[in-house]
């Protein structure tokens, strides 16, 4: 591992903190809105925001426990129905638009862990929004499942593709770049490949595994 448990445990939980700001920020604000007496037009708008921030808030930690969480680790399987669910609701709340193709019902948790953690980069390819893709297929004893990003400006940069290489990044590890080298590390320990591929406004995340 290229860098200690301690590390990649406070890298996580930055990435984690980071994505959970803003709806938490918004919250205080309303709370702030409705601690004054600014009349009922504001005081409806803060409520408003209230509503939204909370709701965003809850999906996010719910797609962030999928995604690092003991929920997707150890042996067994997972159900892709709840997880599809989970990423419509998480994805809503941002620019992409997510398409789920996936017909495929359970697969290994380890499988799931790394989707998840592939559609969190895929979303982190789009900064002018776009579309993400979910695809698999699965043939006896090999399933094969995809995250496509594409948009304008789609781009996987440098420091993430090292990491779900597995290789360090030029400058180092942080809360962007550790995220999908948690990815790789998943991927290790379950004997699956991992493989990105880049073209014009489209990046494509894929994960191999054979039972």
């Amino acid at each position: 591992m290229l860098i200690d448990a301690s590390t990649l445990v406070a890298l996580i939980s930055s990435r984690i903190c980071h994505d959970l700001v803003s709806p938490v920020s918004a919250l205080t604000t309303a709370l702030d809105i409705l601690a004054d007496d600014h009349g009922a037009d504001m005081r409806e708008q803060a409520m408003e925001l209230i509503r939204s921030s909370a709701g965003q808030a809850a999906v996010k930690l719910e797609f962030m426990r999928a995604t690092f969480g003991a929920g997707t680790i150890g042996l067994g399987s997972t159900d892709l129905g709840d997880l599809k669910d989970l990423a419509l609701r998480f994805v809503q709340g941002q620019k992409p638009d997510l398409i789920w193709n996936l017909t495929i019902q359970t697969v290994p948790r380890a499988a799931a862990r790394i989707l998840m953690n592939l559609i969190l980069v895929g979303l982190d390819c789009l900064p002018r929004g776009g579309m993400i893709e979910v695809n698999g297929t699965q043939e006896e004893d090999k399933l094969t499942l995809s995250v496509t990003a594409c948009g304008i400006r789609a781009t996987l940069k440098p420091s993430v593709r090292a990491g779900l290489a597995g290789d360090l990044p030029e400058g180092g590890f942080d809360g962007r770049s550790v995220q999908p080298y948690l990815a790789y590390l998943t991927a290790t320990a379950a004997r699956a490949q991992l493989a990105a591929r880049e073209s014009e406004e489209r990046i494509e995340l894929i994960m191999r595994l054979s039972a």
